[in-house]
């Protein structure tokens, strides 16, 4: 059994160490491990953690001198900036997998490797994928993930954003949305409701990014699927004005691999300050490519528009992808977004 001291935080959280006392990880964190020093509020033996945790989960290195022994518990899931942990109820539709994919989350611990998560809740299509998710496990390897989209027309190449950023938010709204009701509703926004669209809440899809997220659907092809949605942006993992925000979450969607894999490039057709019903906002609208064996469309023309809502805690945000090529969609979305109200 790995000896008890300060590791890296196995939640990912980015210069952030926990306290492993030898069977199960305390909930305190710190940026500065005391030497292997016990937290003083650590009971000496807290509860067993959660079995299953969102992605995989580093472990402490063994003793040295001493083989390794069986992986530590993952921690439970918690708040804030850490990985969230999917919901188990499957999200309505057929079959497929890959791009966007919208799946039966199968939580499994791989016991002396890591802890993994087998499924995964994507946005494309609406059953299984096993790729996992490209998150950002910490600054690092975040801004390695914003590189590979890199700058686009009308973007701010200096904008990265951090994993906090990108995985930080609680995207599952406390009820779900009422199929009957006239509109969407959430972080301080509302849209239309599309009778004909399917409905999803932020803990089926990898936006991350955001609190209590909806959205509606419908299919395009059998791995893909055109979106409009509406939700919260909290501004204390960082968001501190809307352009920054609008570039860092569309950043965010472009660099994971279960919204856009394949992707290989991106376009700003808007990029610009705007008003919402009367409220500040910024928009980036873009011509986002993909090249996937998994599907035919080329891409999404992807909007992201941040609104100061007025909430001193959040942005609203509001995201709509339709399918390049697919006039109809796009007109759609346009529609959707000249009628966002806020409050």
């Amino acid at each position: 059994m790995t000896n008890a001291g300060w590791y890296p935080d196995p939640a990912g959280a980015p210069d952030t160490y926990r306290y492993w006392d030898g069977q199960a990880w305390s909930q305190m964190t710190t940026t500065q491990p005391s030497g292997g020093a016990r937290p003083a509020d650590t009971p000496a033996t807290p509860p067993p953690a959660a079995p299953t945790q969102y992605g995989a989960v580093p472990t402490p290195p063994p003793p040295p001198g001493q083989p390794a022994g069986p992986t530590p518990p993952a921690p439970p899931a918690y708040g804030g900036g850490y990985p969230q942990q999917w919901s188990p109820t499957p999200a309505p539709g057929g079959s497929g997998g890959g791009n966007k994919t919208v799946v039966i989350v199968i939580a499994a611990v791989v016991a002396l490797v890591l802890l993994g998560v087998g499924g995964f809740f994507g946005i494309r299509a609406l059953t299984g994928d096993d790729d996992g998710d490209r998150k950002a496990d910490d600054n690092s390897s975040q801004d390695q993930e914003s590189d590979e989209s890199g700058p686009s027309e009308g973007s701010s190449s200096t904008v990265k954003p951090t994993g906090i950023q990108c995985t930080g938010g609680s995207p599952a709204p406390s009820t779900d949305p009422d199929p009957a009701a006239a509109d969407l509703t959430g972080g301080g926004l509302s849209i239309p409701r599309n009778p004909a669209y399917e409905l999803a809440t932020g803990d089926q899809v990898s936006f991350g990014f955001a609190n209590a997220f909806v959205l509606q659907y419908t299919e395009v092809e059998e791995n893909w699927i055109s979106l409009t949605g509406v939700g919260a942006l909290p501004r204390a993992n960082g968001f501190d004005d809307l352009a920054s925000a609008a570039e860092v979450v569309m950043q965010c969607l472009t660099s994971s691999e279960n919204v856009y894999s394949g992707f290989t490039g991106r376009t700003d057709t808007v990029n610009e300050e705007t008003t919402v019903d009367g409220k500040p906002a910024y928009r980036i609208s873009a011509e986002v490519h993909v090249d996937s064996p998994d599907v035919t469309v080329d891409g999404d023309l992807t909007d992201v528009i941040i609104v100061d809502t007025g909430d001193p805690a959040s942005y609203g945000v509001y995201i709509g992808m339709a399918a390049l090529g697919h006039d109809d969609l796009i007109s759609a979305n346009e529609a959707v977004i000249d009628q966002i109200d806020v409050g």
